[in-house]
């Protein structure tokens, strides 16, 4: 018995060694492992991470794309537009030039033609003149000194010839006071045949004529036995006649 228990010792003592070494084994074993899930661990995280930023830097890059097309453009753009400025520029500076060239034309011969003009408003029939008494106001007393614009003395030369171009195609009727030839003033109507003449009669028919530019201003002569051909023109005009053919005397010059 005391032989078997020694022997039993005997084996147990030299067993001791194998399973302390079987308990190391299983330790670093574990160890391992557990570095082998702490590796896996950081790999899954470092995969998800990657995920993350490689889909945040192919959203960064559709970005920065759009963003340089969009410069890109824009910079064509603005190469287009200096282009058409330049060539706006260009035109602008020729047209210029042009209308300079043209405005010291006008400029040289503008006092001649506000004389001519004064010359020939003395010979416009007075229900005109009094409608562009503010443009002949206007006329500047001495071209050579005058405060006004070329654009504002070439304004007021057009509008006096277009009233007088309008005056001129059109027939006028007015209510007048006419001075005859004994001094006596009579209340007349008279009708405008532009400015070529015209013709009045008064209220009784007693009085009546024609009238025409002279070198001083409109002449209105006086003429017999015309009263009632006169007063049948001016009353188709004004409608109270029908229309019809009136013979009066007229004045060729």
């Amino acid at each position: 018995m005391k032989t078997t228990l020694c022997k039993l010792l005997t084996y147990g003592c030299a067993l001791a060694p194998f399973a302390l070494h079987a308990q190391n084994q299983i330790t670093e074993t574990r160890d391992v492992l557990d570095k082998w899930v702490e590796t896996r661990q950081l790999i899954s995280e470092e995969k998800s991470d990657w995920k993350t930023e490689k889909s945040i830097l192919g959203d960064t890059v559709q970005l920065l794309s759009s963003e340089m097309e969009r410069l890109e453009k824009a910079l064509a753009d603005l190469e287009a537009s200096a282009t058409a400025a330049d060539e706006d520029r260009t035109r602008l500076a020729d047209e210029k030039e042009k209308l300079t060239a043209a405005s010291n034309v006008v400029l040289g011969n503008i006092g001649s033609l506000e004389a001519k003009l004064k010359t020939i408003i003395t010979t416009l029939p007075e229900p005109l003149v009094n409608k562009i008494k503010p443009l002949i106001r206007r006329l500047p007393d001495d071209p050579a000194n005058t405060k006004l614009s070329l654009g504002e003395r070439v304004q007021n030369i057009v509008g006096i010839l277009s009233q007088a171009d309008k005056f001129n195609t059109t027939l006028t009727e007015t209510s007048e006071s006419r001075e005859l030839p004994n001094g006596k003033i009579v209340e007349v109507r008279t009708l405008y045949w532009g400015l070529a003449m015209a013709y009045y009669v008064d209220a009784s028919g007693e009085y009546a004529g024609i009238g025409f530019p002279g070198a001083d201003g409109w002449e209105w002569p006086q003429i017999d036995g015309a009263s009632a051909e006169i007063q049948r023109l001016i009353d188709v005009y004004e409608g109270a006649e029908e229309i019809q053919f009136v013979e009066v005397p007229a004045r060729i010059n």
